[in-house]
């Protein structure tokens, strides 16, 4: 039959043929049929798991701003990729939850605010000046190191320095799985509770130093304070409020300042501003905490239980990274100011080696909607890892050779200082590239890594008797040469243990 014909229906002998409705029903003799009604047309239900799944999670993520969050929540729930398959029909979570997050829809906002461009400007000058803030307690150091002046004092500050670092990147990465889960409040008891636990586990680092080294109770009172400043930065960073940071401190810097252009005459004043500095910070963070978030919300536990691996491997990296800048400056806190200055490029610039990590995700992301080639997409990449890892080095020569050229006017540059302050320009660019690889979850390869750099370092000095274990006069050079070559070998394995993950166009969906 062709699909103009209209069918007709058969006569058989005996048989009238079926007679039609004027709907279309057929019927046959004996039957009445019945009047045609007038459909009504009915609200239609919607039976897709999907949309129900929406519906679900749309009051828990009324501010989600990407799919990432999305995900976050999902796996909070015990979402796995099984079911997002056999449930959903999508290949994993990651690509259900931009389903989910793009059927959300436009995210309505609860109060009017600036611009999307002057915010923008605003959150790039707030990453940028993270580097400043964590170096403003170093303003006040010259006068402790007057008043406290003591050998064991470098042990207190690199062991509290350590401890700090991994303590507070361990505390917000879980706080920041707690938030991406929707659990602000659970994210804000944590940090409440290892802020108000900070200074107790510098007070015991100090406590362990002046019992194997001597000291006083000063000594475990700057331990204590340390840990008080890096938790409070860790908190008010946390919460966007690094301009309270910056307030808090003030005093502080003004006081280490005229410090170093008075002299002795104006060490209490310094001391005692750094003081109420520190305890001002600390009160302000711990006040950031309240309030946040809702009394029913769901436990933070499962989070965090689900992110155990995470936490730990954040927690090793965070020791390994503090343990490779300390072990190599540790020696010359007292001795050498060109070495152990060196840090400084590098302290003043990690805002904008983190800011330039935040921006990678989001620009290869626009790669994927720009390049379908995986040739092409792979070479973009690398040229962006390559120009963003040029751009760190470049801003961190900046603040160096400030330094070198301030410790040349003032007759103490050496050569050691500068392959000193060399290292630490190669590590803004290593950093780049770690933040990236910490952004994969690969903590056990960052981990290697690092303890690598420090094996090379320190297996170099002892078979050339230079070194953080053995230092005999005129080993300085050979030592910071050693360094300069052990973080240029990390920069190769942190590019190494990138190369397989980096251009691979699934992990940017």
């Amino acid at each position: 039959m062709s699909g103009g014909d209209v069918e007709t229906p058969q006569v058989t002998a005996g048989k009238k043929p079926p007679r039609q409705h004027p709907a279309g029903k057929r019927f046959t003799a004996g039957e009445h049929p019945a009047p045609v009604l007038h459909p009504v047309v009915l609200p239609q239900i919607s039976t897709d798991p999907l949309d129900e799944l929406v519906d679900r999670l749309r009051p828990r993520l009324r501010r989600a701003v990407d799919g990432l969050q999305v995900a976050a929540a999902l796996e909070a729930d015990g979402c796995t990729d099984r079911i997002a398959r056999v449930e959903y029909g999508f290949t994993d979570v990651f690509v259900l939850a931009d389903e989910v997050f793009r059927r959300l829809g436009p995210q309505a906002l609860e109060d009017s605010g600036p611009p999307a461009r002057a915010r923008g400007r605003w959150e790039t000058l707030r990453v940028l000046a993270h580097g400043p803030l964590y170096a403003l307690p170093s303003v006040v150091f010259p006068a402790v190191l007057a008043v406290l002046g003591q050998r064991s004092l470098v042990l207190a500050l690199a062991l509290a320095g350590g401890l700090g670092w991994m303590y507070s990147g361990t505390a917000a990465y879980a706080a920041y799985k707690l938030l991406g889960a929707y659990r602000p409040r659970a994210a804000a008891v944590l940090l409440a509770r290892t802020t108000l636990a900070g200074p107790l586990i510098g007070a015991a680092a100090g406590a362990t130093v002046v019992a194997v080294t001597g000291g006083g109770t000063a000594l475990i009172l700057l331990t204590a304070g340390q840990l008080a400043y890096q938790m409070a930065g860790t908190v008010l960073v946390f919460y966007r409020q690094e301009g309270r940071l910056a307030a808090t401190m003030l005093p502080a810097v003004v006081g280490g300042g005229v410090y170093l252009i008075a002299g002795a005459p104006a060490r209490p004043a310094a001391i005692a501003s750094a003081v109420a500095g520190v305890l001002a910070a600390y009160v302000v963070a711990l006040a950031s905490t309240r309030g946040r978030g809702e009394r029913d919300e769901l436990p933070g536990g499962p989070v965090l239980t689900t992110w155990r691996r995470g936490i730990t491997g954040v927690t090793c990296y965070g020791l390994c990274s503090a343990t490779l800048l300390l072990h190599a400056q540790a020696p010359y806190l007292l001795t050498r100011f060109d070495v152990a200055a060196a840090a400084a490029p590098l302290i003043l610039v990690m805002g904008f080696v983190e800011w330039r990590a935040e921006h990678f995700r989001g620009a290869v992301v626009g790669l994927t909607h720009r390049i379908g080639r995986p040739a092409d997409f792979r070479a973009a990449v690398w040229r962006r890892i390559l120009g963003d890892t040029l751009a760190c080095l470049a801003v961190t020569v900046v603040p160096a050779i400030a330094l070198l050229g301030s410790l040349a006017a003032i007759g103490k540059l050496t050569a050691a200082g500068i392959l000193m302050t060399a290292a630490h320009v190669v590590l803004g660019g290593a950093y780049l590239t770690a933040f990236l690889l910490a952004g994969f979850e690969r903590h056990l390869w960052l981990c290697l890594s690092l303890l690598a750099a420090i094996a090379v370092h320190v297996g170099g000095g002892v078979l050339l008797g230079a070194g953080p274990i053995v230092d005999p006069p005129g080993s300085a050079t050979v030592d910071t040469a050693l360094y300069l070559g052990s973080v240029l070998g990390l920069q190769a394995l942190f590019l190494i243990g990138l190369a397989p993950l980096v251009s691979q166009a699934r992990h940017y969906r």
